[in-house]
Parts: structure tokens; sequence; C-alpha cells
């Protein structure tokens, strides 16, 4: 049997530059940037129309029955009012096309009996009559809607104070609140010497790395003396000058919107 020679040359492999030769394309590579996520601020959490139905629908077929507030903030009281003015708005328009068809027949029997002229006064007249009518309908029911809606008002304040709140205790858990507060609150006094800061037990530990990057914003801060409070819960700052005393705890926060609100209900009511 003959035997073959293998005369292949076995080279050894380089590994070439992932970007290859210079190219036009070559120079438009740009590194890659990874994105904060805490950018993102807006998320829509608004449930789709063809959802809001079916919880509607399903509502009316149990006994279950859905707290106002809950149904003004998932949709279903919008959606309803909606579907209100949408049959309403159809009923009217069906019944002004009949009123229309039903003046214009008569309008032509009459012509051909008494005159044309004569007949169409008549019908005319019937049919603003009935105009005036339906338009008195839809007053009624108007009323009825602010009715309806005057009663959800205070559901609807409720609402949007629970709301506020949670937005104030979501800002409170940032890691960068604490510091953007109490600049915030020695830019509002205008007093940077003889300086009392009260935080809870937790934030006391912080307060010396805090003041520190401040001083490298601000300039520095002299006779600060920062006290924790045991008697402080969540975060938030207290802090006491020369010129008065700022309390800008989640508690005070709560207080002054509890007092807004009520302002506002005792108002419109």
């Amino acid at each position: 049997m003959e035997k073959r020679t293998n005369n292949s040359e076995v080279k050894a492999f380089t590994f070439n530059a992932l970007e290859g030769p210079s190219t036009e394309a070559s120079k438009s590579l740009k590194n890659f940037e990874f994105k904060d996520l805490s950018d993102i601020t807006s998320v829509s959490l608004k449930p789709t129309e063809k959802i809001i139905r079916a919880e509607r629908e399903a509502e009316s077929k149990t006994q279950f029955k859905m707290d106002s507030v809950v149904r003004d903030l998932r949709g279903l009281s919008t959606q309803e009012k909606d579907d209100l003015e949408k049959k309403i708005t159809e009923q009217v328009e069906r019944r002004l096309a009949q009123i229309r068809e039903q003046a214009y027949r008569e309008g032509i029997e009459k012509g051909r009996l008494e005159g044309v002229d004569a007949a169409l006064k008549e019908a005319m007249q019937k049919h603003e009559q009935q105009i005036v009518t339906v338009e008195e309908m839809i007053m009624d029911l108007n009323r009825q809607c602010e009715e309806r809606l005057e009663s959800h008002r205070h559901d609807i304040y409720e609402m949007s104070k629970r709301l506020l709140k949670w937005l104030v205790f979501h800002e409170v858990k940032d890691d960068g609140y604490l510091p953007k507060l109490l600049e915030k609150l020695i830019l509002e006094m205008n007093q940077r010497q003889n300086l009392v800061i009260r935080v809870n037990s937790e934030d006391f530990k912080l307060m010396p790395q805090i003041l520190e990057n401040l001083e490298k914003r601000l300039g520095a801060l002299t006779n600060v003396r920062v006290e924790p409070d045991l008697n402080m819960v969540n975060r938030g700052i207290v802090l006491e000058t020369e010129n008065g005393l700022l309390d800008a705890t989640p508690e005070a926060m709560f207080l002054t919107l509890d007092k807004l609100f009520e302002t506002v209900v005792n108002h419109s009511g």
C-alpha cells in the first residue's frame, strides 16, 4: 500500500486585534457607558382601559365592592363617568335624529294638505320645543354628574394627601437625601456658624462625613454641634440657629400637609 507524505506545514495561530485594520467604521467606535437607572423617574402604573373594564365587569358580577378611593386611583370612576357621558351623547344624538326625521315627515305630509309653508312652520315649532326638552334633560344629567363628583371630593383629597406622604417617605429613603436637606436648610437660614443639628441616632454616625463634604461646597462651618435625638424615628433634621429653628422631619411635613388639605376641604365645603 502506497504511503502518502503530508507536506502541510503547521503554523502557529495568532489572534488579530478585534478592531481590525483602521477603517472609517472603526473610527466611529465609542466607549459604552452604563446609565444610572435612578434617572428613570417616570413610571406609568395606570392600567389600560381594557383592564379597567374587566375589573368593572367582575365587580358587577360578584358581591365584591371596591373602596371609592381605590376606584378613583385605578380609574374605574373616570371610566364610568366617560361611559355615562358617551351613552348620554349617543342617546341625545339618536333622539335628535328621530325628531328631525319626524319633523321632516310631518312637514311633507302637512305640506301636501295645507301647503308647504304652513306645515313647515308648525313642524319647526314642534321641533324646537322638543329640542328644548332634550336640552333640559342634558342639563339635569350634568347636574347629577356634578353632584356625584362632589360626593367623592373628600375621598379625592384624602387619596391625594396619602400619595404626597408616600412620595415624602420614598424621597427620605434615598442615600443622598440627608446631605441635600442639610444644605437646603443652611442656605435657607443664611447662617454658617453657631449651628445645632439634631438627627436620629442612626444618621448621627454619618454626620462627620456629611459635614466635611458640605464644607467643600459651602465653605467653612464654624461652631457646629451635632446631637442625636432619641425621639426622632425617621430620617430628618432639626436645625437650630441664632435666626430660628427649622423642623424638617417627616412628621412636621405631614402635619403641614394635613393643615393644608384641611384648609382646602373647608374652603371647598
